[in-house]
């Protein structure tokens, strides 16, 4: 099993970790020494975000370094190397450059304010010649070679940066993230450890109960006196469970909040499960998303990692038992649970708490009087149907499933916060329907689709198709599609990759062109696209959950602040679909415009910075949806700025 402690036992950890990614990796080293921190060498200094983060739709690929709140710090060469790649993204890294080294491994440098001297002009130069402000390039194995410690840009706050740092990663020969703090920066210093937050206990099977409940328990860990942890809470549970954990690292000196470098569990004394965040393939950055509580997360923001393997689970993270993580409680013993949770500098914390045994006997308490639910409400758990019927009283709490002309009856498993809750293997049947008292629902069930292969669902007015890498695990298809709404199960249900929709609406569409699907959440429409052919609709997504058509015919907003000679700057944004193209021409000669999406402002880069703009100036700006706004206008000198004297104060 994994140890987080040690570094003789963290090199046959990691041993076991690379042979165990399905070759992904070879025998990593860790040389001290090798690198030389990136920004302000030599100097104390502390990090924003660490590897392993959870962050939306994936974990944090490397660590993030602080710049002292504002751009321009030199960047350097952590060590001997050529530039393999240099790119320009509009959200991501940014001005990012990696650095390939003699050892085989890569450096990456994210979010830079510019890159400098040959860089910078070989940059500048394919976009004017490619006309593109976004841009990947590779330039030849050893054109451009750096030593260490010299620089190679300055720190910035471009592509998705929330603030200014430098995003710094140290990739091995397969492209698979190490973990930086390993190299033996001394720059950063920690003795701080780890913090729990909060913890769940869930049934991981239809028989599974916690605290005689088939629901999710969170608990609340309260630390002691000594630095330890403890629930104080009773936890009752029987059959399979697993265990939810909301933790995070904390480092000397900082506020920020990090990913956790190691979690082991152990149950009466034994390890049964390890997560080891030390190395991970840059392939399989998705993979994050089956690794979490995905649902918790879409509702409140809460990022729970689950403390087992969850099925369809490909990205090996893991050392387990027999059992694959999960807690098998089947006496009504007490168990004793001891969670450890380290960082990358071996500071730890440790929560305990007991789970006691509990028979399942299938009784539940009821009530004497009846009364019909007020609603009937339907999720997915896993493989599980979890009917709620709110207020739902019954001397003999029933539900009659409707499945394929066949009607099957449950009874309740018992009440959760006042609904009686009914549970059924999906497995075995997907009812159309569902009888609760005097409440008939629809469960709009089309059919169960396998993870692995290609498929597709056609139904009246929709379709969905999925190819080998679409889905985690059995995705049960619940559809309904009502006048230019198409639900496609919940927000929820997490993706692996792609699945490929089509929509013909109730109401006709006039306008097709500026007419595309938004995915709805909380009133909020986030552009998905989509192409017509006839009256139907094409369109990908990697979320799923409810798809409103909308026409966008508003253009989008410009704004110039100058035109000068000198330079062009300005403010564009988008109310619906979003920005999606922009140019500038003078006198017919594309201009490169540099764009921070996060403030909506463009400005002017020149080839030659000694050729002053001069003449007719286009800008356009083009949405998503088509829509474009044209401003013409001419390039006028720089008024002076007369400066008014300040007033001596008496």
């Amino acid at each position: 099993m994994y140890n987080c402690l040690g570094a003789k036992v963290r090199y046959f950890a990691l041993l076991f970790f690379c042979i165990s990614i399905v070759s992904v990796a070879q025998k990593q080293s860790y040389p001290k020494g090798y690198y030389q921190f990136p920004i302000r060498p030599g100097l104390p200094n502390s990090l924003a975000g660490g590897l392993g983060d959870l962050r939306t739709n994936h974990f944090h690929a490397g660590v993030d370094i602080r710049t002292q709140q504002r751009e321009g710090l030199p960047v350097y060469a952590a060590a001997d190397g050529y530039v393999l790649k240099v790119a320009v993204q509009r959200g991501g890294y940014g001005n990012v450059i990696y650095l390939r080294h003699p050892n085989g491994q890569t450096s990456v440098y994210g979010h830079l304010l510019k890159f400098l001297d040959e860089v910078g002009d070989y940059v500048r130069s394919e976009q004017y010649k490619k006309q593109t402000f976004e841009i990947d390039l590779f330039p030849q194995a050893g054109r451009y070679t750096f030593k260490k410690g010299e620089i190679i840009a300055l720190s910035g706050n471009t592509g998705g940066s929330a603030g200014p740092h430098l995003h710094f990663e140290i990739r091995d020969s397969k492209d698979n993230y190490l973990n930086p703090l390993f190299f033996g920066f001394n720059e950063i210093k920690d003795i701080t450890p780890p913090k729990f937050v909060n913890l769940a206990i869930r049934p991981l099977d239809i028989n599974g109960r916690v605290n005689g409940q088939f629901a999710r328990i969170p608990y609340t860990p309260v630390k002691q006196k000594d630095g330890s942890y403890r629930l104080e809470q009773p936890v009752t549970a029987t059959g399979t469970i697993g265990i939810d954990l909301q933790a995070f690292d904390q480092m000397t000196g900082t506020g920020f909040r990090y990913g956790l470098q190691c979690i082991e569990i152990r149950m009466d004394g034994q390890e049964v499960f390890s997560y080891n965040m030390e190395i991970f393939p840059n392939a399989a950055t998705r993979d994050y998303n089956n690794l979490i509580d995905y649902d918790m997360e879409q509702e409140t923001g809460q990022r729970f990692l689950r403390c087992y393997v969850p099925d369809g689970n490909k990205f090996n993270l893991y050392k387990t038992n027999g059992y694959q993580g999960k807690l098998m409680i089947r006496d009504t013993l007490s168990h004793q649970i001891k969670i450890r949770i380290s960082d990358s500098y071996e500071n730890f914390s440790e929560l305990t708490f007991s789970i006691k045994g509990e028979s399942n006997d299938g009784s539940i308490a009821v009530p004497e009087t009846e009364a019909n639910p007020e609603w009937v409400q339907t999720e997915i758990d896993e493989n599980v149907l979890k009917i709620r019927a709110a207020r739902y009283q019954s001397t003999n709490p029933v539900a009659t499933y409707f499945a394929s002309g066949n009607q099957i009856k449950a009874r309740a498993v018992g009440y959760q916060s006042g609904a009686a809750v009914f549970v059924s293997d999906l497995r075995e049947f997907m009812p159309d329907s569902v009888q609760i008292g005097n409440i008939t629902t629809k469960t709009y069930f089309r059919k169960a689709l396998m993870p692995g292969i290609p498929q597709k669902y056609e139904s009246e007015g929709w379709s969905l198709e999925t190819d080998s890498t679409s889905l985690f695990d059995t995705l049960y298809l619940a559809v309904q599609r009502n006048y230019t709404t198409l639900k496609v199960n919940d927000r929820g249900t997490a993706l692996r990759d792609r699945v490929r929709l089509t929509f013909k609406s109730e109401i006709p569409v006039t306008d097709k062109a500026r007419t595309h699907m938004y995915r709805y959440v909380n009133g909020d429409y986030r552009f998905v696209g989509g192409e017509w052919k006839g009256d139907v609709i094409t369109f990908e997504t990697k979320e799923l959950g409810t798809f409103m058509m909308q026409t966008d015919t508003v253009p989008p907003r410009l704004r110039l602040t100058e035109n000068s000679g000198q330079r062009i700057t300005g403010y564009i944004g988008d109310g619906l679909s979003g920005i999606d193209k922009f140019r500038a021409m003078v006198n017919g000669t594309w201009v490169l415009l540099n764009y921070d999406y996060k403030k909506g402002y463009i400005w002017s880069e020149k080839l030659d910075n000694g050729v002053p703009f001069d003449g007719d100036l286009l800008v356009e700006v083009t949405d998503r949806a088509g829509n474009s706004t044209i401003l013409q206008t001419e390039i006028v000198e720089k008024p002076k700025v007369v400066r008014k004297p300040r007033k001596k104060r008496k």
